[in-house]
């Protein structure tokens, strides 16, 4: 282009015009020339030839004297400056967009790189998003969902902590609260389904009959449950999900008024709920709770919706002040404060994301660390680009160029690359988001509203076009300041100036310094997951398969008959060929699901005012200890003899035994359910087994109460089997036995007991996953910017090393000198990095798991690893420089 400019210059010198005009006259031709001049040598004609012909055209063509009469008509009539101008802008942004592309075109290698490292960052940047956006952003799909609340009991210790109702708690509160619109309550629950197909178990939920209606989501066929259908005997009707209608009805709208038989009870369809409707999560249907304001059972999960204008600070008030009324009402035992007495409301969606609120804040605040690292990657990329084209840029601040249009078309480029990664990271955010949609809610809660939409395609775009920004406003302003004496003069050697390579050093101490933190944060929370892996559950897991069963009560009313089917089950079972022994328990560890009650220690109650502990109860049969491997340290098992018709006895856990009798044989001891004053029966305690984890494995231990199943028969029941070989093999004789009892009872809930652990850890697993992959990507772009970096500094080097050389210097004297200069960046960002660590890690407390957040040893290895990784950066392009030969370094000079 410099030719071009020349000739333009010398043919408007005898016109005098204006500098400004003169400028404007010059770019644009000389650009028209430019792409004439590339447009005969695509066509096949020589360098000579096509300058000659393209120089031919400017003087045998009007172009000139066209280029001349806009200018003055722009002059003379100044009502079109304003729009010429706009014309203007619009042309230089084009001509800076295909100045932009040939360079891009003209480096593929520096290209490539560029684009790969940005959609890594962008495309992780945007998948994290999209599932935060889905699962926490998102509102709701219900009316008003803001107004919508749940109760929870708050504990300082544990934030809050799931809350239940009574029947007759929840009619006190529905009764006497003003805060609330309406005030519904549910009940998780199941139902055997036998007509209309192999007999399935539906997964339900009992409600209060305006359930929908604080919701504000009706049926799409049909009508909700009326007031006088949430009474006992008044209940047998449901409402299908919208999925299931679908699945086993064909999607008939005939079944609405239609009878079907759930648990053996006819039960009437009154209404569809529109698809995606499943509240709560995984809902087949809903049928009327049957209130009974005389229970104190403990099962009603509460939700509301607030009146309008009122505050959630105002509702918390009036729930405590009714909380505290109703126990004094029922003369309750004062709770600590510090426990979990003090009752709020929380956001519905605050219940329902609860578990992974705090993990996807980590992981977006992860790759927020990797897409600077890749900036700060990309900037020394340009950096280095700038430098090389340092002669280039200072020819054309000669001819005329300003530094705002060199920063411009700087910040052009690197904007054209930012979108280019966006685009490629969006496709890899879209392959991401289309494996995390796929998961079950029971691992990522709302799994169904995560979709790359308008709002996740537009912080796609802003993310681009901010890295862009960010990682091209240093090289351009750099650029754009450039000593044209020291531009002119260097550039013909490729050397690299002061400034530019302290500027490197920064973004090299900013990768490894945030590369350190990432590091440090992964390495904390994997170590986190392998201390939780490493617990003891309490039992064996290894070869356990567990089915569960329920026995409707109006085929199974007498608790002999319930008693005869799962003796006579665990016998065939027992039986089968690989089946080592087979057991029975109410709720089985990891299943989600506990049974809770008060018990009193040898007639010993507390006062009045104080609270009774509260033990898990579980029915077990003799053999349920062995078949999970369960140690029982002290007494006996259950036996068979441990019959309706024989003396209560009781089995307690280590914990239990240790707070109770400390120092003494807990074996003899008496034990009742809720307070002797209130006539319980009293146990004897038989033997002690180990304590078993019951949720999560990190949790801790709690008090265990062991019944035998003869003495308190339930009608559902986990059967549990230890085999010979793998499990799942078990599977079909298991249900051909079931069958064989009763064809109408299914089989759910199947699966092995190391399925049930991992999915227990299943959150954590998938952050920690994801963290380690987000650190070791950093990792490698802390090593390709080192390696970039000193390898920059060795090519701008070279005659100073060949030199050193010439004066008499060994290789090693060169590599030690390289090798020093890369490791005091190095150190320097591994210093400002333990800083940063040591700051943000603090975060992480609610993700960890017996180990400190400022561990030294971790903090220690990954400083480490990235000295060593650093020194492996440094020494390749050092070992290079050893390489120089003297001979053309002093030619050059």
């Amino acid at each position: 282009m410099l030719q071009w400019k020349h000739e333009i210059r010398r043919r408007l010198a005898e016109l005098k015009l204006e500098p400004t005009r003169e400028a404007e006259i010059v770019e644009e031709l000389s650009q028209h020339l430019d792409d004439r001049y590339a447009e005969l040598l695509a066509g096949g004609a020589t360098q000579h030839e096509a300058s000659r012909v393209a120089l031919s055209e400017l003087c045998e063509s009007e172009l000139l004297a066209r280029e001349l009469r806009r200018v003055e008509r722009l002059i003379k009539h100044p009502s079109v400056v304003l729009g010429a101008r706009r014309r203007n802008m619009l042309g230089d942004l084009w001509q800076d967009l295909r100045y932009a592309l040939r360079m891009l075109r003209k480096n593929p290698g520096f290209t490539a790189i560029a684009v790969l490292t940005l959609a890594l960052g962008v495309g992780a940047n945007t998948a994290i998003f999209s599932v935060i956006n889905g699962v926490l952003l998102q509102p709701l799909p219900y009316a008003e969902p803001d107004r919508l609340v749940h109760f929870a009991r708050w504990s300082s210790s544990k934030g809050f902590l799931e809350m239940d109702f009574t029947d007759q708690l929840f009619a006190y509160y529905r009764e006497r609260s003003h805060s609330f619109e309406s005030i519904a309550v549910y009940d998780r629950t199941g139902f055997n389904l036998s007509e209309g197909g192999e007999p399935e178990r539906l997964t339900g939920a009992t409600v209060t009959y305006d359930f929908f209606h604080v919701l504000g989501r009706l049926p799409l066929y049909g009508r909700a449950f009326l007031p006088e259908e949430d009474t006992p005997g008044n209940n047998n009707v449901a409402i299908l999900s919208y999925e299931l209608w679908q699945r086993r009805f064909g999607g008939d709208t005939a079944i609405v008024g239609q009878s079907v038989n759930l648990n053996r009870i006819p039960t009437v369809i009154v209404g569809i709920m529109p698809q995606l409707f499943e509240f709560p999560a995984r809902t087949d249907l809903w049928v009327p709770v049957g209130l009974n304001p005389q229970s104190t059972n403990w099962h009603l999960n509460p939700i509301a919706r607030l009146q309008p204008g009122i505050t959630k600070s105002d509702a918390d008030r009036e729930v405590k002040a009714l909380m505290e009324e109703y126990a004094e009402l029922r003369k309750w035992p004062k709770q600590e404060p510090a426990d979990y007495a003090v009752i709020v409301t929380i956001p519905l969606i605050q219940r329902l994301v609860h578990d992974v609120q705090t993990p996807l804040l980590v992981l977006l605040g992860a790759v927020g660390l990797v897409l600077l690292i890749a900036c700060a990657n990309i900037a020394n990329l340009l950096l280095a680009r700038a430098n090389a084209r340092s002669r280039e840029i200072a020819v054309r601040c000669c001819l005329g160029a300003s530094p705002w249009r060199i920063v411009r078309q700087l910040l052009t480029e690197s904007s054209l690359l930012a979108l280019m990664g966006g685009g490629c990271g969006l496709l890899l955010a879209l392959w991401c988001v289309k494996a995390v949609s796929g998961m079950p809610s029971n691992e990522v809660p709302r799994s169904d509203q995560i979709r790359v939409d308008l709002t996740v395609l537009l912080f796609a775009f802003a993310v681009a076009l901010v890295t862009g920004l960010l990682f091209g406003l240093a090289p351009a302003l750099r650029a754009s300041s450039v000593n044209l004496y020291e531009a002119m003069k260097d550039g013909l050697r490729g050397t690299t100036s002061a400034s530019s390579r302290r500027l490197s050093n920064v973004f090299v101490v900013a990768q490894i310094a945030l590369s350190l933190v990432l590091l440090v944060g992964a390495a904390l929370v994997m170590q986190s997951f392998k201390n939780l892996l490493s617990v003891d559950p309490g039992f064996r897991p290894e070869n356990v398969l567990t089915v569960r069963l329920e026995l409707p009560a109006n085929k199974y009313p007498q608790e002999a008959q319930v008693r005869s089917f799962y003796e006579e089950l665990i016998e065939r079972v027992q039986n089968q060929p690989g089946v080592r022994s087979a057991g029975l328990c109410q709720w089985l560890p990891f299943s989600g699901t506990n049974l809770g009650n008060q018990f009193t220690v040898d007639n010993e109650e507390p006062g009045p005012d104080q609270p009774l502990p509260i033990a898990w109860i579980r029915d077990v049969t003799p053999n349920y200890f062995a078949t999970m491997s369960i140690p029982v340290l002290r007494g006996r098992p259950f036996q068979q003899t441990d019959t309706e018709k024989a003396p209560p006895v009781a089995i307690i856990n280590e914990k239990l035994a240790h707070v109770y009798w400390p120092n003494d044989d807990p074996i003899g001891k008496r034990i009742s359910l809720g307070r002797a004053s209130w006539g319980s029966t009293l146990m004897t305690v038989v033997g002690v087994v180990a304590s078993v984890k019951d949720k999560t494995l990190d949790e801790e231990s709690r008090f265990y109460l062991y019944k035998p199943f003869a003495q308190s028969v339930d009608s559902e029941m986990s059967l549990v089997i230890r085999s010979a070989s793998e499990p799942e093999m078990m599977v079909s004789a298991v249900r051909n036995q079931v069958a064989a009892l009763d064809p109408e009872l299914p089989v759910f809930d199947v699966h092995t007991m190391e399925q049930a652990m991992s999915d227990s850890v299943s959150t954590k697993r998938l952050t920690s996953l994801l963290l380690t992959g987000f650190a070791v990507m950093a990792l490698l772009l802390a090593m390709v910017g080192i390696y970039g970096v000193m390898s920059l500094n060795v090519n701008s080097r070279v005659n100073e090393f060949g030199i050193r050389m010439a004066l008499g210097a060994q290789p090693r004297d060169v590599l030690r000198l390289v090798i020093r200069q890369g490791m005091r960046l190095a150190l320097g960002g591994i210093a400002v990095g333990l800083l940063g660590a040591l700051w943000l890690t603090s975060f992480l407390k609610s993700l960890l798991f017996n180990v400190k957040p400022t561990d030294p040893l971790i903090f220690t290895g990954v400083a480490l690893m990235l000295v060593a990784v650093a020194f492996v950066a440094c020494y390749l392009p050092a070992h290079r420089a050893t390489r120089v030969d003297p001979m053309t370094a002093l030619r050059c000079e």
